[in-house]
């Protein structure tokens, strides 16, 4: 059986260094462009080669990032960068983008694809469409039932230590829409670690599978994971002892977790601790703050004195936990029983002369003592074959223009009730999607395939659809999609949720002729004029969903400190044997392109799309008139209810 890998973040030389020198066996890292962590560091990309030598002279492999949506004008660019990558020697890159998983295995020999976790794998239908990766990359979002199946079928990577997102892997839209940094183009500007309804509702613990370490291994998994690429050098240092010394314990048959490595790594960094949907655990969030917390020292008491949880000494840093903020302070003097002190240990009742009130929470956050090193097993050098340029195809890819086929412009409606569905369909629509799984369904409506899905939610899904002899589908999971794309007696819609983002994405679904993917709102209008194919529907219309959560104890609305409000919506999969529900957290104001999307119709772009939770007569027959050229002028007061979302600007 070989070791499993210990896989650590390097956004930079210092973490670079930090990672190798105490134990990874492999690093990801990005270069400036195309990975989901722009704002590291990162690396210059004529530096690579020299990463890469530093690391393989110290038997560690190199992956690189590159798991970011890409637009049209930037595709020649990315294939550039990655030819640099290749000649560099890395070991494998790290993709969100399916599409380009074939073009990229045909291109450049010897360099592994790994499958980002932003794909959103969550079934192993799914696995058919990246059956050419080296390795897949699972979801913080599965159980490890789940993980177990995947991993069974497919050699994967799981993140076994860091920050988690809120929403599903993939599926969040949140920072898009709120100030256009897009979290699928790397740039995420953390709006779940703000606060709402006064609290901080999105804040997830970080993850810490440690304890798991054992039953993970036996599984089968083929790497574990560390995030954090934009977190201190302490912090690489400490995660990498710390799950070095576990893995090699048990490898001895003496699995054990060093507690002194342990509370280095909380000291690090730390928004307290879960095993979060691994172990199926309930209590997820770090409700009081999305900071790191360190490690708590105690409580002041009435007499301002504090009984300690931790040793300390002069100089160590703390964090006071008031009520509508955090302060900082450094220890400068200790006293215990009125005589002073340079130290004190756990259990000691101390005064450290801070203002706080009493019952304010204290944490240590840093100390200048010196962390504890470990010996490990160094591994092999790995020896660098030189690659050429001549092992590459000179030709990488090919886009030929592809003009739409659907002269008839179409008007799809997705719809949240019967009730509205019928309104709908009433009202002009040309398909309206109502969810599968509903007790209500009827066969007038199209099926609208949810988002997050098992095996066996797929399975119900089809059968659900040949029993209701379902001819139009809108397709929110890839896996159900695989699963569907081969029957050419159906017409097949892809969800905006499944990031569809440029030609090459085009192309890549292209192969079955009766599929209309949705394109990503995440697009401009200059964007769409950039497409060679424009058999594609665009979301004029709707609410568009910010994140996809499986927590299950969200309120119906949430009001952040601007006083925005986002409602939540609860979707629902169903079995013979249960009913599993997520939820959608929705922009807090519609999106309405209204007489803009005349500006679609001259591209030859005539597929449109709506997804109506309000209103639902009067917009889906404002938009079969606007098509059918009854409406030729929109009201000033009508536009100013809506958003145009990242028609005009993009997302950067």
């Amino acid at each position: 059986m070989n070791k499993i890998e210990l896989l650590l973040p390097a956004g930079n030389w210092d973490l670079l260094k930090a990672a190798i020198n105490n134990g990874a066996d492999a690093v990801y890292l990005g270069v400036k462009e195309f990975n989901a962590r722009r704002r590291a560091d990162n690396f210059e990309l004529d530096e690579l080669d020299k990463v890469v030598l530093y690391a393989h002279e110290r038997g560690v492999k190199v992956y690189c990032t590159l798991n970011i949506l890409i637009k049209n004008s930037e595709i020649t660019k990315f294939f550039e960068t990655l030819k640099q990558i290749y000649l560099a020697g890395t070991d494998a890159i790290i993709i969100q983008d399916i599409a380009l998983l074939n073009i990229i295995k045909e291109t450049f020999p010897e360099m592994e694809v790994h499958i980002s976790t932003q794909a959103g794998i969550n079934n192993t239908n799914f696995l058919e469409l990246v059956k050419n990766a080296d390795r897949i990359i699972l979801p913080r979002e599965l159980s490890s039932d789940e993980i177990k199946k995947l991993s069974g079928k497919k050699d994967a990577e799981i993140f076994i230590h860091g920050a988690q997102c809120f929403s599903y892997s993939g599926k969040c839209l949140f920072s898009s829409c709120l100030g256009g940094r897009s979290g699928n183009r790397g740039l995420c500007a953390q709006p779940c670690r703000k606060k709402y309804n006064g609290e901080y509702l999105l804040s997830m613990k970080d993850l810490c599978l440690a304890k798991k370490i054992p039953e993970i291994i036996e599984m089968g998994i083929v790497s574990l994971k560390i995030e954090g690429r934009v977190r201190s050098i302490n912090y690489v240092e400490a995660a990498a002892k710390f799950y070095r010394s576990a893995i090699d314990s048990y490898y001895k048959r003496d699995f054990k977790l060093n507690n002194e490595l342990f509370k280095e790594l909380e000291l690090a960094f730390n928004r307290g601790f879960t095993q979060g949907y691994y172990s199926k655990e309930k209590e997820i969030i770090s409700s009081d703050s999305g900071k790191s917390r360190g490690l708590f020292l105690g409580t002041i008491r009435e007499d301002g004195q504090i009984k300690l949880e931790e040793d300390i000494e002069i100089d160590d840093g703390i964090g006071i936990w008031l009520k509508n903020r955090i302060d900082g302070a450094i220890i400068k003097r200790i006293e215990n029983r009125r005589t002073q002190v340079d130290f004190a240990k756990k259990g000691e009742t101390v005064n450290i002369f801070i203002r706080a009130n009493p019952e304010t929470n204290i944490y240590k956050t840093s100390t200048l003592k010196r962390p504890k090193r470990i010996n490990f097993e160094k591994n092999k050098p790995i020896e660098n074959e030189k690659r050429k340029l001549e092992d590459i195809k000179s030709k990488i890819f090919e886009i030929k223009e592809t003009n739409n086929t659907i002269s008839k412009k179409e008007l799809l409606v997705r719809v949240h009730s019967k009730t509205d569905g019928l309104e709908a369909i009433k009202t002009g629509a040309d398909h309206v999607f109502y969810n599968i799984f509903e007790h209500d369904f009827e066969e007038k409506f199209g099926a609208y395939i949810p988002i997050i899905l098992n095996d066996e939610e797929i399975k119900q899904a089809i059968e659900l659809i040949e029993k209701h002899q379902i001819k139009d589908i809108l397709v929110g999971n890839l896996g159900a999609y695989a699963a569907l794309k081969s029957n050419k007696e159906l017409n097949l819609y892809l969800d905006y949720s499944n990031n569809v983002f440029n030609d090459l994405d085009l192309e890549y679904y292209k192969k079955y002729e009766n599929t209309t993917p949705i394109i990503s709102p995440e697009l401009s209008l200059k964007d769409l004029k950039q497409f060679q194919n424009n058999k594609f529907g665009v979301m004029v219309h709707g609410r568009i969903v910010l994140m996809n959560t499986k927590y299950q104890k969200l309120p119906k609305t949430l009001t952040d400190e601007k006083k925005y409000t986002f409602p939540v919506r609860q979707e629902a999969t169903r079995t013979k044997t249960h009913t599993n529900y997520y939820y959608q957290i929705l922009n807090s104001v519609e999106l309405g392109l209204l007489e803009r999307i005349n500006e679609l119709f001259k591209l030859n772009i005539n597929t449109i799309f709506l997804d109506l939770t309000q209103n639902i007569a009067h917009t889906t027959k404002l938009y079969r008139n606007i098509l059918d050229r009854k409406i030729t002028e929109i009201k000033k007061e009508q536009k100013k209810q809506f958003t145009k979302g990242h028609w005009d600007k993009g997302v950067i």
